[in-house]
């Protein structure tokens, strides 16, 4: 038994249902969303609730930001996506929020304004100091069950993601059990060969990772783009001066002391690069990690893609999460495509973080994937093994519903 409820778990048919949903999306000035991804992801969920009376939150960018806007494109998204109407009222908890969720019908669908319009929505609170907040108590009464399907953002304790967990029968959505079972496969290591490739710039977070699967029970972990990097200077790899000020200017010299201690901790289980590819005056040159050129490494070499491509087709689960080079960049992609394109032959291949899930569009390999997270940070924060306040809260509901 799962310890949180799913849909499955309880009656949803002609019940007012509140739903968290991640739909922030990039928006051009004019307003217009300029990928549709987080709204499609979405779609299983709200198609399971056409017998209820359904009422989404959910939250556009962030204050300062210039897409930070009200909700109204994306109940238009919406409606052409769900070939239905969804209603848009630019209130979250006044009068009019209010009266338009108790007229709604079953099969309807209202969305309420951006939920960080109000300031205490990006709070960090616990979920029983957020219920008594002013949205948690004008909204609860009027429904009967709160629905979390926004992965996304349940790496924060925010009042939209926690709050309602308290008072309301809570439960996970199809998109948010998908996410939560997909990255299980990973992080409890219960396949083996159990294999990450960790990329991208992000290096504190990749670490994490990495220590956490590895004490798991991962069986290795590729290293890939300025993780490489940092693990190779971990290993006693020159990298080259230009390299080394890099790492310095991300603030990730002090990951190379914490590189070092996993290499000693997992000996062989962190396989870093033969060879790599450096950016001469924006030429390919590919070289031994022996001799790397004071240059600025921006991909994994040949030899390299051809070993960690191997070792990612013989995984029975392979879970990539940040690109092996600047895929910006059209002469540094192919270590990232061909790494992608060998996970995909994996027994249950996973994929995320945001250079990694566009890649993969744009290589069209989507559907050969057996998940693409839309996890973002939530999906780095969840394989690191730290508490999600969106998944506790939901687990909390779950056990105080249980002994009803």
């Amino acid at each position: 038994m799962k310890d949180y409820l799913t849909m499955d778990d309880l009656i949803l048919e002609n019940k007012r249902v509140l739903v968290r949903v991640d739909i922030n999306s990039p928006m051009d000035p004019t307003g217009k969303i300029l990928d549709d991804k987080r709204f499609r992801s979405h779609l299983e969920t709200l198609k399971a609730l056409e017998d209820s009376k359904v009422v989404l939150m959910a939250h556009q960018s962030r204050p300062g930001k210039k897409d930070f806007s009200t909700m109204e494109p994306h109940a238009k998204q919406l409606s052409k996506l769900l070939r239905k109407d969804v209603t848009y009222v630019d209130d979250i908890f006044g009068s009019m929020a209010r009266d338009a969720i108790r007229s709604l019908e079953s099969g309807e669908i209202l969305l309420l304004e951006n939920t960080r319009f109000y300031a205490e929505e990006s709070l960090s609170r616990s979920p029983a100091d957020h219920a008594k907040s002013h949205m948690v108590q004008k909204l609860a009464p009027l429904f009967d069950v709160f629905i979390n399907d926004a992965f996304a953002v349940s790496h924060r304790s925010h009042l939209s993601v926690v709050g309602f967990t308290e008072v309301l029968p809570s439960a996970a959505g199809i998109l948010m059990d998908k996410e939560i079972q997909a990255l299980d496969k990973g992080l409890k290591a219960s396949e083996h060969p159990c294999v990450f490739a960790l990329g991208g710039a992000k290096v504190d977070d990749s670490i994490k990772v990495a220590q956490n699967v590895l004490r798991r029970g991962a069986d290795s972990v590729l290293a890939l783009g300025l993780v490489s990097v940092v693990f190779l200077m971990a290993a006693g790899m020159n990298v080259g001066e230009t390299n080394r000020r890099f790492v310095e200017s991300q603030g990730y010299l002090d990951q190379v002391e914490i590189a070092k201690k996993i290499l000693n901790e997992h000996p062989g289980k962190v396989i870093l690069p033969r060879d790599i590819a450096v950016d001469r005056d924006g030429e390919r040159l590919e070289a031994s990690v022996e001799s790397i050129p004071d240059y600025p490494i921006s991909d994994i070499g040949l030899e390299t893609i051809v070993e960690f491509s191997k070792i990612l087709r013989s995984a029975r689960v392979a879970v990539l999460n940040g690109p092996a080079g600047i895929t910006e960049k059209e002469r540094f992609v192919l270590g990232t495509a061909e790494i992608l394109k060998a996970a995909t032959e994996a027994g249950y291949s996973i994929a995320g973080g945001g250079h990694t899930v566009a890649a993969i569009e744009k290589l069209g390999l989507e559907s050969r994937f057996s998940h693409v997270s839309m996890g973002g940070g939530a999906s780095i924060t969840y394989l690191s093994g730290e508490p999600m306040p969106g998944i506790e809260a939901l687990k909390s509901a779950a056990a105080r519903y249980r002994k009803l």
